[in-house]
């Protein structure tokens, strides 16, 4: 359950965010274009009655049209829960890095950025995490090209002197 001062802050800062709020099991989201992330987290970290101060999560998605950010958030004082999306352009995403802000978003946005490709403007040390560094592409991307079964299938053997 949503208490009324977590929906009245979120609601204040929807409107200087330009945010949508709405309400998803149980739980708020607020959805933003990406330059007004940080913005909103560092609002929702110091939110006076009902801060929502430690980040649980933070992730990719493709909605095939876009890419969002999710971050999951809590309180270590409180019950309130609030999801923050942000979402992000498809040909070029970038974002400000929420690194700056907990330290634990390090290996979470490295994370994004394997899978998703999504750059991480500010982070400390943004590089693979999953897969090798030469490794083309961004796996969990809708657009991704997988190699058929067949393809899969077939014994790769090295030439002499590769």
């Amino acid at each position: 359950m949503v208490s009324d001062s977590l929906r009245a802050r979120v609601g204040e800062l929807a409107v200087r965010v330009n945010g949508e709020v709405e309400e998803s099991l149980g739980e708020l989201e607020l959805t933003v274009n990406d330059r007004y992330a940080v913005e909103a987290l560092t609002s929702a970290k110091n939110f006076a009655d009902v801060p929502c101060d430690f980040l649980h999560d933070l992730c990719g998605m493709d909605l095939e049209d876009h890419l969002e950010v999710v971050y999951q958030l809590s309180s270590l004082r409180g019950p309130q829960r609030l999801r923050i999306i942000a979402r992000v352009e498809r040909d070029n995403p970038v974002i400000d890095s929420a690194t700056p802000l907990w330290k634990g978003a390090d290996f979470l946005e490295r994370e994004a950025f394997d899978m998703f490709g999504i750059q991480f403007r500010g982070h400390p040390n943004l590089k693979r995490i999953y897969m090798w560094d030469d490794f083309e592409g961004h796996p969990m991307r809708k657009d991704y090209v997988v190699e058929s079964h067949e393809q899969r299938a077939v014994m790769r053997v090295r030439k002499e002197g590769e």
